[in-house]
């Protein structure tokens, strides 16, 4: 048994598109139709054109030949050269045409055979000229009368002619085939274009007439049935607004009160976190003056060491300056001595008489140079018993600092082992006060994780509250709605 597929109507929603579609479609099909019969025209214009031109161009082609018959004719009888010039100008002029209208009847096969032979006549017609201007320049007139009197001149003449009036002829039926194409076509298509245009708008129509007709009936069943819904809903979501907002004040209540708890354990948890942070930080204290008591041991030994190694370097020094001392009375004896050989050269050289004035004067200098070294060596006697003297105290100094370095270092030591007693005892306090800080830091996150659970079922409720009130106001003006729907429908 076969069974009748029942075929559903379309819907809105298929209907628009495809009527207005099918409206796009016809108003694309009018436009390219136009586009083409513009394209068409233009071609037929262009055509009407170029065979208009033709015409002039064998109007052009006739003058030119007569011009040179003019100018041969005026110089056979004249001998005139300027004769001559007419024709030459004719001649280039009648080249300049033929090569425009080869490139205009190159499309029509006819016409362009009909050129040629124009062109080969002209040819002929040409040579004639020129023939019987040659004679003309000789001075052979009877030949120029033979040629002249021949049927044969006339003949050329005669077929030239007869080749550009059946030529404009042509062009002329062409034309006028072209001119009454032309208007056919421009009838024809505007006839379709004006035909599209109101196929397409009465299809238009009648594709909106159609689909206000399929959307205004399901809108007036839907409208009534919506405003029966509508009144039901209403009542049922005010009763759940009441509820709805009772629940959210109580909820709202318990809120506040947990949210004091955990203000108040957050407190807590602030002061034990205060409490531990400042004991840490006199452990800091404690541990940075350990360490300080520590460098400054280190220094003052590096101090004591360092008084030790003056002490030495100074009784070196007191050594070295005993020698200098020693070295400088030497140097003074040998200035004595030295100072008396020299008295002695001098009365020497007295004895000698002349002959030892030259060794009196060496010896006079050497006598001075051995007072300045006297002098000097009491200088650094002198300077020598005052470093001497200066480094004795020094000395006695450095004695003294290094003693005083001793008892710094036992002192600093002393304290030292105070400033651990202290870190021992700052370290167990700042331990407990971190097991404090914990304990209540964990008695906050519970109470915060209450309120938070508190304040997220409170928000729950107000949002709740909040879209009953939307879902009220939105029944309100559905109902506004469906009433000027069912107004307007």
């Amino acid at each position: 048994m076969t069974q009748k597929q029942v075929q559903r109507p379309l819907k809105v929603n298929q209907i628009v598109p495809v009527g207005f579609g099918v409206v796009l479609i016809l108003t694309g099909i009018v436009t390219t139709f136009s586009e083409i019969s513009r394209a068409k025209l233009r071609q037929m214009h262009n055509q009407e054109e170029r065979t208009y031109e033709i015409k002039l161009l064998l109007n052009e082609l006739e003058k030119d030949i007569v011009g040179a018959e003019t100018g041969q004719r005026g110089f056979l009888l004249t001998g005139k050269e300027n004769y001559l010039q007419i024709y030459a100008t004719a001649q280039n002029d009648f080249k300049e045409h033929t090569e425009q209208l080869k490139k205009l009847v190159n499309s029509n096969p006819f016409q362009s055979q009909n050129t040629n032979r124009f062109i080969q006549l002209t040819q002929t017609k040409f040579a004639e000229l020129e023939e019987t201007i040659g004679f003309k320049k000789n001075g052979q007139e009877q030949k120029i009368s033979a040629v002249l009197a021949s049927d044969k001149s006339e003949q050329i003449s005669n077929d030239i002619r007869a080749t550009l009036a059946g030529m404009e002829q042509q062009e002329k039926r062409v034309f006028e085939q072209l001119e009454k194409a032309s208007d056919q076509f421009q009838l024809l298509s505007s006839v379709i274009n004006w035909g599209g245009w109101l196929v397409s708008v009465g299809a238009g129509i009648y594709i909106s007439f159609y689909v206000i007709r399929r959307i205004m009936q399901p809108i007036n069943e839907v409208a009534y049935a919506v405003a029966t819904s509508s009144g039901n809903i209403a009542t049922s979501v005010f009763e759940q607004e009441r509820i709805i907002l009772q629940q959210s004040a109580s909820v709202n209540q318990t809120t506040t009160t947990i949210d004091e708890v955990g203000t108040s354990a957050l407190q807590s948890a602030e002061q034990a976190e205060s409490s531990a942070n400042r004991a840490k930080q006199a452990l800091t204290l404690a541990k940075e003056g350990s360490t300080t008591v520590g460098l400054t041991i280190e220094g003052i030994s590096q101090l004591r060491d360092q008084v030790m190694a003056i002490a030495y370097q100074t009784t070196h020094l007191s050594e070295q300056t005993t020698q200098i001392s020693t070295i400088s009375d030497l140097v003074a004896e040998l200035a004595n001595q030295t100072n008396m050989l020299a008295l002695n050269a001098e009365v020497e050289a007295a004895r000698a008489g002349d002959q030892g004035k030259g060794f009196a004067v060496v010896a006079s200098e050497i006598r001075k140079l051995a007072d300045q070294s006297r002098k000097s060596a009491d200088q650094i006697n002198s300077l020598v018993n005052q470093v001497q003297a200066a480094i004795n105290s020094a000395v006695m100094v450095t004695d003294q600092g290094t003693k005083k370095a001793t008892e710094g270092i036992k002192l600093t030591q002393e304290t030292g082992e105070v400033f651990a007693s202290i870190t021992d005892a700052v370290n167990k306090v700042f331990i407990n006060n971190q097991q404090i800080f914990l304990t209540a830091k964990q008695q906050a996150v519970a109470v915060q994780q209450v309120v938070s659970a508190v304040n997220d079922i409170n928000s729950g409720a107000k949002e709740t509250a909040i879209g009953i009130t939307m879902v009220k106001n939105a029944t309100i003006d559905l109902n506004k709605i469906v009433q000027n729907l069912k107004n307007l429908v």
